[in-house]
């Protein structure tokens, strides 16, 4: 049986996915784990020595604990223009489409022995290929998602229609992560007891400057215990 994983997403871009995720990869690797990530489609890659070099592709191969060469799996579609992947995509002349996304996403789960990682790139509702938004990647895939937004005034709004989305596509939604990024909010704010008010799924808090080892440990111990195998017995040794 394939484990089981989720699918990580976000109210908006530069909202903290990735350090989400690879904090989270980190934590069920102390855990035993043998987890799996994905991106399979990331824009605004600077070209490396080996060509172009995806960064948050790089970054969650090396959470997970993966040899950098497995970034060429992680990782597949690559582009150079900071543009939502789809446009990205079709400026290099080759668009891309859902089933390339699909492909590289189950080629990664064929060989997990333990929990999948698949970050979208941007917002739920983004554009991810010509005829898909991240939310039909989601949906493709199966996975429950890990919703992630910045903890700031205003951000309720972007969460509330992001989990009627979710409600009408049908997705289970494992929690939500209010990261906190700035410094100088109010310390006033509440947004987690507004969620929690319309919500029941986990609303995890991560202050501004939370290390990664402790936002992996509060978002793994915090979303439900069926999305991912409970003990590091559940997943084969390698």
């Amino acid at each position: 049986m394939n484990p089981a994983g989720l699918f990580v997403s976000a109210t908006d871009t530069g909202v903290g996915k990735t350090f989400v995720g690879c904090a989270l990869l980190r934590a069920w690797c102390a855990a035993g784990l043998r987890p799996v990530p994905c991106k399979p489609a990331e824009s605004g890659c600077e070209t490396g020595p080996d060509g172009l070099y995806p960064a948050d592709g790089a970054a969650l191969t090396a959470a997970a604990g993966l040899p950098p060469a497995a970034v060429a799996r992680v990782t597949p579609w690559r582009f150079p223009d900071a543009l939502a992947p789809d446009q990205a995509a079709r400026n290099t002349g080759r668009p891309l489409y859902l089933a390339d996304l699909v492909d590289a996403c189950e080629a990664q789960r064929e060989e997990a022995e333990g929990p999948l990682l698949v970050e979208g790139a941007g917002g739920f509702y983004s554009p991810l290929a010509e005829d898909a938004l991240n939310a039909d990647l989601a949906a493709a895939l199966g996975l429950p998602v890990l919703l992630v937004a910045e903890d700031r005034l205003g951000t309720l709004n972007t969460c509330l229609l992001t989990l009627e989305a979710l409600e009408r596509r049908g997705l289970a939604l494992a929690g939500i992560v209010l990261n906190r990024r700035q410094p100088d909010t109010d310390p006033r704010l509440d947004n987690a007891s507004a969620l929690q008010r319309r919500s029941p799924v986990p609303v995890i808090e991560l202050a501004e400057g939370t290390a990664p080892e402790a936002a992996g440990q509060r978002v793994s111990t915090s979303i439900a215990s069926g999305l991912i195998p409970p003990s590091a017995g559940s997943a084969s040794g390698r």
